[in-house]
């Protein structure tokens, strides 16, 4: 009887331990099978992005062609020529004045029976007059047929005015421009990918008019829908299914399995052009961070979630053997050893959330850097209202996002100790002027009374991190101004009181609105983290609920104090009481202005990035201002370029630091230790990266570099840097 009690008490835990570890184990797999779920989305939506960027590149890059046919049109409408060889020599003259040899295209005229004429001569009866038929103005369709060689975008116009010839004044009624096929190619790239993604563009019947990739085509067949429909797709679905989505919605993604190997592809719809663009992707070509990511989260989860499971099994143990001093001391000693591994282990995984914070600072803004740069260089181009009201809509949006990421991040850098109080000497009324200018901003659409209260301090110089109290007001300000109606008011009062010792002074700060207010419970969590007050003002007010906590934070940091008095629907109040010792004002910190002339017209400068929509982006908003751009697609490739070109060649670099081969750290420093080149160590070398944080900024400075600007890039400040570095 004594056995089987002591069996029962080693059997229970033991058998409570394996099912824990079944139900942790099926919950590792449900886990698994649910970021495989988002893992496709995201491959599905990075493809849909791409495949809709160069559709935008595709319809950008042939409206050219369409004003080029408009002035053929204008040039010749209207004539008559003696004969026909005056019409080829026409033919050729236009070619000529319009260049069309630069755009790999030919000139067409077509009479009223069907026949072309091109500058060498008639090619007889064109087999593609059946698409001119339907009496519409101007057609454009892909062409290949046995009167011209090659394949061909068409793109066709019914002259104003008909040009006629000879004697019998045969009318022409149709110009057309014949753009060869392969020279699409220019407005489109695929190399985001690795270059392992292929373009097809299909005719209306799903043949191949063009292929596009360094390997041999994958699919391997004349008809592209043919050869779709009869692959083994994954997920469930089907081409019918692609085809229907593809007409409901203009785009359609599947995923398929060919060879043991799984595909991605993209179908766009472009209408316009009688056509259909493919982009075809390996899988495991897409999302490979993120791929990358998941599988790093879920080994250190089973390795966290395997050493609860021992933990829990061992505190069973030791309530059964608590009777047994000598076992209960080995059992506690056997515990402590295990507790310092998982306190090694806590401490490792939160270096790695640091390391993944930082990866994802990075990876986030580097994309980020794109979509705001291009977006901004597309408001400059004077589009249509429609299409301005959706950029500013994407702008808007883009530093909405921008800013909660550096909330985020922010937040885990405070608790992780990353940020450091260090007081400077600062010009108290310059921050509170750059205040009232960040306030004014947010006002601008709003009909809101704003109205200040500003002492005029005693000492206008106190020692303290102007950075940390202007966001500290900019967010308590910025919920002012977005949970108070219009027609409502907002105070702001700056008022100052004694410090401790005569060495230091209280700055208060109160900022009073008539807004929505808040609960009396929810008062007494405003500062936790991701705290808000209804699931359902997220939707009307937008945040992440890290503002306050970041601003609590903040002003912990800095010695100071922070209180809030509100009630439901009669507005809030928040008053900020912040220590700040006295300063003498001899080292304050001016205001970053251009340290001379902003005009860079001719400056020759050394773009080094890896990211070829980063380098397009910072490319067009450089060379706008009149510099010359040399690019490297790496650090390695930068250090040959000014190694191997004499002094003089460039005035100044914008070296990228996440590179292949070598990162912008090591190729500063290649390039600062060369002893056969006077200018090695004076050329202004200034880092252009997603690396943002403040020891990212450090780095860049003990590499030997000049200065810092974090992406995604905001070309004043570009500007402010450059000419700050070469004035000096």
């Amino acid at each position: 009887m004594h056995e089987r009690k002591q069996t029962t008490k080693y059997l229970l835990p033991v058998a409570f331990a394996m099912i824990l570890v079944a139900v942790l184990a099926l919950g590792i797999f449900f886990m698994r099978s649910s970021l495989m779920t988002l893992t496709i989305d995201e491959r599905s939506n990075q493809l849909e992005e791409m495949a809709t960027q160069i559709q935008a590149n595709l319809d950008s890059g042939l409206q050219t062609h369409w004003n080029l046919v408009t002035g053929l049109n204008n040039a010749a409408q209207g004539q008559h020529f003696q004969n026909n060889q005056d019409l080829f020599d026409n033919i050729a003259h236009l070619e000529s004045d319009f260049c069309l040899d630069l755009y790999g295209s030919r000139l067409m005229f077509l009479d009223q029976q069907g026949t072309g004429y091109l500058s060498d001569g008639s090619v007889g009866i064109w087999q593609d007059v059946s698409h001119l038929t339907d009496g519409k103005y101007q057609r454009t369709f892909v062409s290949e047929t046995d009167n011209i060689d090659g394949c061909f975008l068409v793109f066709s116009r019914e002259l104003s005015s008909p040009v006629t010839v000879g004697e019998e004044n045969i009318r022409f009624t149709h110009v057309v421009l014949l753009k060869d096929i392969k020279t699409v190619k220019q407005y489109y790239t695929t190399t985001s990918f690795g270059g392992s993604a292929a373009t097809y563009i299909i005719r209306s019947n799903g043949t191949l008019a063009y292929y596009d990739a360094d390997d041999d085509d994958v699919i391997g067949a004349r008809n592209i829908y043919k050869a779709l429909r009869e692959v083994e797709y994954v997920q469930n679905q089907n081409f019918d299914d692609v085809t229907e989505q593809l007409d409901s919605e203009g785009i359609a993604v599947a995923n398929f399995l060919m060879g043991q190997k799984e595909y991605y592809y993209c179908l766009t719809n472009l209408k316009s052009y009688d056509m259909t663009l493919m982009l075809l992707i390996p899988a495991d070509s897409v999302a490979v961070s993120t791929m990358d990511m998941m599988n790093s989260t879920i080994r250190t989860e089973t390795i966290f979630i395997s050493a609860m499971a021992l933990l829990m099994l061992l505190a069973f143990f030791s309530l059964i053997k608590v009777q047994r001093s000598r076992q209960l001391v080995k059992l506690e000693q056997e515990t402590n050893k295990e507790l310092n591994r998982l306190r090694m282990e806590a401490e490792t995984a939160n270096a790695a959330k640091s390391t993944f914070l930082n990866n994802m600072s990075h990876d986030i803004r580097t994309p980020m850097n794109a979509i705001i740069g291009f977006t901004n260089i597309a408001l400059k181009q004077s589009p249509p209202p429609e299409i301005k009201n959706c950029l500013d809509k994407i702008s808007d949006s883009s530093e909405h996002l921008l800013a909660l990421i550096n909330d985020v991040l922010d937040i885990s850098r405070i608790e992780s100790g990353s940020i450091k109080y260090e007081p400077v000497p600062a010009d108290i009324n310059e921050i509170t002027d750059s205040v009232l200018t960040i306030m004014y901003g947010y006002l601008s659409n709003r009909n809101i009374t704003f109205k200040t209260e500003i002492e005029e301090p005693e000492t206008r110089y106190l020692m303290t991190d102007a950075v940390r109290v202007r966001e500290v007001l900019v967010n308590i300000l910025g919920n002012a101004v977005k949970f108070t109606n219009d027609g409502g008011t907002i105070n702001y009062s700056v008022s100052f009181r004694p410090g401790k010792d005569e060495r230091f002074i209280n700055v208060r700060y109160r900022i009073a609105d008539t807004g929505i207010g808040m609960s009396e419970e929810f008062v007494e969590r405003i500062f936790d983290e991701f705290s808000q007050e209804e699931h359902g003002a997220r939707t009307k007010y937008q945040g992440t609920g890290l503002g306050m906590a970041i601003t609590k934070q903040y002003v912990d940091l800095m010695g100071g104090t922070i209180s809030v008095e509100s009630k439901k629907g009669a507005g809030s109040v928040f008053t900020v009481e912040l220590p700040m010792e006295i300063s003498d004002g001899g080292e304050v910190k001016k205001k970053d202005h251009y340290a001379g002339s902003s005009d860079l017209t001719g400056l020759k400068v050394l773009l080094v990035e890896d990211n070829d929509l980063n380098a397009e982006i910072a490319v067009v908003l450089l060379e706008e201002l009149g510099i010359k751009i040399t690019r490297s697609s790496d650090g390695d490739e930068a250090v040959r370029l000014f190694d191997e070109n004499p002094q003089g060649t460039f005035d100044l670099i914008l070296m990228d630091v996440m590179m292949p081969k070598m990162n912008g750290y090591e190729a500063t420093k290649a390039i600062r230790s060369m002893k056969n080149r006077p200018d090695a160590g004076e050329i202004p070398i200034i880092a252009m990266t997603a690396n943002a944080f403040a020891e990212d900024v450090q780095a860049s400075l003990d590499a030997g570099m000049n200065d810092h600007v974090a992406k995604p890039i905001m070309i004043d400040e570009v500007v402010r840097t450059i000419v700050r570095n070469i004035d000096k």
